[in-house]
C-alpha cells in the first residue's frame, strides 16, 4: 500500500512537468523556390503548461541547436526562417531536445518540403546573384558564398538584403556586398 502511494506521489509531479507536446509543423510558401525564404511554424498542445527544449533539422544538412521554449523565451507557436540553396524535397523535423536546463518537449513532427529551382530571368543567358549596378567578383564558392563589387563609383546599396544560401549571411560595405560563410 505504501509503495503504491509513493509511486503515485512521484508520478503526479512528472506528468505535471510533461509540458508542451509538439504536434504540428507547416511551411510557407510551399512549395518554395531556391533562394526564397521559407517560414516554418511549429505548434504544440498544452503550450501554456511550461517550458521545454526542441531541436529542428532543416533536412538539407543544417540543424538548429536545441532551443528553449516557454518561460522567459518565446512560446508556441514558434516561427523560424530558412533558405534552401538547391532544389529538392527536404524532410524537416522538429523534436524534443534538452536545451541547457530545459527538459525536452514531448512529441516529434516531420514535414516534407519541396523546393523548386528558381526561374531564370527572361532575356538573361546567365543569372547573377548580384543586384543591379554590381558585378560578381570571381566565382560563387561551393558553399554558396560570393562577393559583388560596384560596376561604377557610387553604386547604390540595394533596397533589400540579398537572399543568401544556407550557411551564409549577407554583408554590405561601400566597396563590396554579398553572402559570406556564416561563422
Amino acid at each position: 500500500m505504501r509503495r503504491t502511494l509513493l509511486a503515485l506521489a512521484l508520478a503526479a509531479p512528472l506528468t505535471a512537468l510533461a509540458g508542451p507536446t509538439i504536434d504540428k509543423i507547416s511551411a510557407t510558401p510551399s512549395p518554395s523556390k531556391t533562394g526564397e525564404t521559407v517560414t516554418i511554424t511549429i505548434e504544440a498542445s498544452d503550450a501554456e503548461n511550461g517550458m521545454c527544449g526542441l531541436s529542428l533539422n532543416w533536412g538539407d544538412g543544417n540543424k538548429m541547436p536545441p532551443k528553449k521554449v516557454g518561460g522567459n523565451h518565446k512560446n508556441f507557436p514558434l516561427t523560424m526562417q530558412h533558405t534552401y540553396a538547391k532544389a529538392g524535397t527536404y524532410e524537416i523535423k522538429a523534436d524534443g531536445a534538452r536545451a541547457e536546463t530545459y527538459l525536452p518537449c514531448m512529441g516529434k513532427v516531420k514535414y516534407m518540403h519541396t523546393v523548386e529551382a528558381a526561374a531564370a530571368k527572361a532575356g538573361a543567358a546567365t543569372t547573377s546573384a548580384c543586384p543591379e549596378g554590381w558585378s560578381l567578383k570571381g566565382k560563387t564558392a561551393k558553399d554558396g558564398s560570393f562577393t559583388c563589387t560596384p560596376k561604377a563609383k557610387g553604386a547604390k546599396k540595394p533596397e533589400k538584403e540579398l537572399a543568401c544560401p544556407a550557411n551564409t549571411s549577407y554583408f554590405y560595405g561601400s566597396k563590396a556586398l554579398g553572402c559570406e560563410k556564416a561563422q
